[in-house]
């Protein structure tokens, strides 16, 4: 379900679909500990999931235990299944941001479309989220901007994590494992959350 493939533009782990992350991160362990020596600290990889939506939920903790040892994730490709030609597959540029001492990561800028930003805690955004670019984070999301994109949140700390915006049309929202397509169009700060078993966008109390 775990391998490194090496492609013209680069070295790709492909993880084919799974039913337990647990048993993708030992493989992923595994695989790491059979390759010694071939990476350096600072080297940067793509990841290739190839059910994508089903399991992006897990793609934070991936990432932290890549970063753990040394690896860096340069580019999440989506697509049905891997081919050598990358060509056919769509990217997600991972912005590289440090994170502050309490472990939030800041980005202090704007999220474009094609690009992403995957942490294992909590993420604030001073800009705004473009159609086309997508937050994971394993906790919860604060955006001091406009959101057009995809936001994922509560994908380690579960449903009491919270997404807030200044204002809002997002392509999809999920908190933890419950997603939310349709969002109607928010001109004014917004706070998500789940209650009663539901995604509830709320105007934000002054």
């Amino acid at each position: 379900m775990v391998d490194f493939k090496m492609t013209k533009d680069g070295l790709v782990l492909v993880i084919k679909d799974y039913e337990s992350i647990q048993v993708i991160l030992d493989q992923i362990v595994s695989k790491l500990s059979q390759m010694k020596g071939f990476f350096a600290a600072g080297d940067k990889i793509m990841l290739m999931m190839e059910r994508h939506e089903m399991h992006s939920h897990d793609i934070p903790r991936i990432v932290s235990l890549l970063r753990q040892h040394g690896i860096d994730v340069a580019q999440i490709l989506i697509g049905e299944s891997f081919q050598n030609d990358l060509s056919s597959l769509s990217r997600m540029k991972l912005l590289e941001e440090r994170e502050t001492r309490s472990g939030t990561k800041v980005v202090k800028k704007h999220v474009r479309s094609g690009q992403a930003v995957v942490h294992s805690g909590d993420i604030v955004v001073l800009g705004n989220v473009h159609a086309g670019a997508e937050l994971l984070a394993g906790g919860s999301i604060v955006v001091f901007g406009n959101v057009k994109g995809t936001l994922r949140a509560g994908l380690n700390e579960g449903d009491s994590a919270i997404i807030a915006a200044l204002s809002m049309q997002p392509t999809l929202l999920q908190i933890s494992g419950y997603i939310l397509r349709e969002v109607s169009n928010y001109e004014e700060p917004v706070i998500v959350q789940v209650k009663n078993g539901k995604i509830v966008v709320e105007k934000a109390k002054a």
